[in-house]
């Protein structure tokens, strides 16, 4: 395959707009493809999937995992590695985006006796991207890298809220036809709306019973939303804090971050374009 590709780029060389690279391409379209299946699955079924026979594919998918892309599972499945999860902590946007968080959400930690974590949307999943624990002995937190699909969190909710128009549909239209929305879609909608118009979300967790979600938007120079703060808050005695004490805090963090990122006085009378599409963590 790397002769193929060396062969495909010398005979294109000069003419570097227009020309393919087709097994270049095979290679993405099996990722993306991988990317957008929770299971592991076997040959067939990824070519069946992707519309290519075997033949086609069984070059690529033995480099993608020899490059640590894809693994196999013991009954012979592919799955996709977290390889590009690292490969994207390297990406600067990224790198940016956690490095202006990390002391704002360690004092924020300090300062709410509360988790914190920072969201950003993958497709039609939420990523977490960094995570500080509470400095409490008991504490509620997320895995670093860890996937949720997108309405299962009030971090996805304000991220695809705050999307564009068009992306926010195209990704509701399969959420739906998946059956993996939080109700109907009217009820979906209705939560979006809700979400647009106050800017944020604070709703009881729908994964961990008695915890309260808390998430606010993150934005960048020109406002658009490319991340989320959420602090899961758990009640406890040993908490100084109370819910709306820990609210504000959570909105002057995000405010914050935002600020980092070039967003603030200087740009509030600029508007984020609503139809934005070079959201810089997804597709």
């Amino acid at each position: 395959m790397a002769a193929d590709i060396a062969e495909t780029l010398e005979e294109s060389e000069s003419g570097r707009n227009g020309y393919r690279v087709p097994a270049v391409e095979k290679a993405l379209d099996v990722l993306e493809f991988m990317a957008s299946r929770a299971e592991a699955l076997t040959q067939t079924e990824i070519a069946t999937g992707m519309g290519r026979s075997i033949h086609e594919i069984y070059r690529i998918l033995l480099l993608l995992e020899k490059r640590g892309y894809l693994f196999r599972t013991q009954s012979d499945r592919f799955r996709l590695s977290l390889k590009l999860f690292e490969l994207a902590h390297m990406h600067p946007p990224v790198n940016r985006l956690v490095e202006s968080a990390l002391p704002v959400m360690r004092e924020l930690t300090a300062n709410a006796d509360q988790s914190c974590h920072l969201v950003v949307r993958e497709g039609q999943n939420a990523l977490v991207v960094l995570q500080i624990d509470s400095p409490l002995p008991m504490r509620y937190s997320v895995a670093l890298g860890s996937h949720f699909p997108i309405l299962e969190t009030s971090s996805g909710a304000v991220l695809l809220a705050h999307s564009n128009r068009a992306e926010r549909d195209r990704i509701v239209e399969r959420i739906v036809a998946a059956g993996e929305g939080q109700g109907t879609r009217e009820e979906i909608e209705a939560r979006l709306n809700e979400v647009a118009r106050l800017g944020y979300e604070m709703r009881a967790s729908l994964a961990v019973e008695g915890c309260t979600n808390i998430s606010m938007p993150v934005r960048d120079h020109v406002g658009a939303v490319i991340a989320a703060l959420t602090v899961p808050l758990l009640p406890q005695k040993a908490a100084r804090f109370d819910r709306q004490t820990v609210f504000e805090r959570t909105r002057a963090a995000a405010e914050k971050i935002s600020a980092a990122l070039g967003w603030g006085e200087a740009n509030s009378s600029s508007r984020a374009d609503p139809e934005r599409r070079d959201y810089p963590f997804s597709d």
